[in-house]
């Protein structure tokens, strides 16, 4: 008679495993914990061959991974010229504006106009305009002359300048034609309707050519009104 155990159990024939003895088998081995001698076994800092750290099986352990954690976007770095470059651009613009809104503003300045006598509105509002704009010269309308001229009909102002001053005031009135009204401009012998200055025959002296003054003619039923100082040096 035998007396070990283990020798009758391995002459005892083995029972046939089927599927589902499989799977509980496989199910209990994921869930089992590591032994406690296997862990002795392993040298301090190593893992067992086919054990996850702290004793978690492969299934377990991998539904606990780490997630990444996206790097940090850095703010891009800051272009203190292109700042600087900015600021005084803006600070330019701003200063411009302001010089934009003075000058139009001037434009509408208390000038003398007593000597305009009675024309037409508009030609009033332009002659304060250039006067304002130009130091102030100046300014005759309404009166008689030797040749046929708007100035009795109100339609016409000189601006009694000389010089550089005079180029400026002709060419704003040009600039401005449409606002004004005007109709051509009569300056140091030389007419100009809009589309260029012309030569005029010499008439004799200064005030006949137009050498001490611009001579402004204006149109019947003026102009739309909105003249803009910007438009002129």
């Amino acid at each position: 008679m035998l007396s070990s155990v283990g020798p009758v159990a391995a002459l005892l024939p083995a029972a046939p495993v089927t599927p589902d003895a499989t799977a509980s088998l496989t199910l209990a081995a994921e869930a089992a914990p590591v032994e406690p001698a296997a862990a002795a076994q392993t040298p301090a800092g190593q893992t067992p061959t086919g054990q996850t750290p702290t004793g978690l099986t492969p299934r377990l352990a991998g539904a606990l991974r780490p997630v990444a954690t996206p790097a940090a976007t850095l703010p891009p770095e800051m272009d203190a010229a292109g700042l600087l470059k900015a600021v005084g651009l803006e600070d330019v613009a701003r200063k411009a504006e302001e010089a934009r809104l003075a000058r139009e503003a001037a434009a509408r300045c208390d000038a003398d106009l007593d000597g305009l006598g009675r024309v037409k509105p508009w030609v009033r509002d332009a002659a304060q305009f250039l006067s304002c704009l130009y130091e102030r010269p100046d300014v005759l309308g309404v009166g008689q002359r030797a040749r046929a001229s708007d100035h009795p009909r109100g339609l016409a102002v000189d601006l009694m300048v000389r010089g550089e001053r005079g180029d400026r005031i002709a060419e704003c009135a040009l600039a401005n034609q449409e606002a004004f009204g005007v109709s051509y401009v009569i300056w140091e012998q030389r007419v100009n309707y809009g589309d260029g200055w012309e030569r005029m025959s010499d008439r004799g002296g200064d005030t006949a050519n137009h050498m001490d003054h611009v001579h402004v003619s204006f149109e019947r039923d003026g102009g739309s009104g909105d003249a803009v100082a910007a438009r002129c040096t």
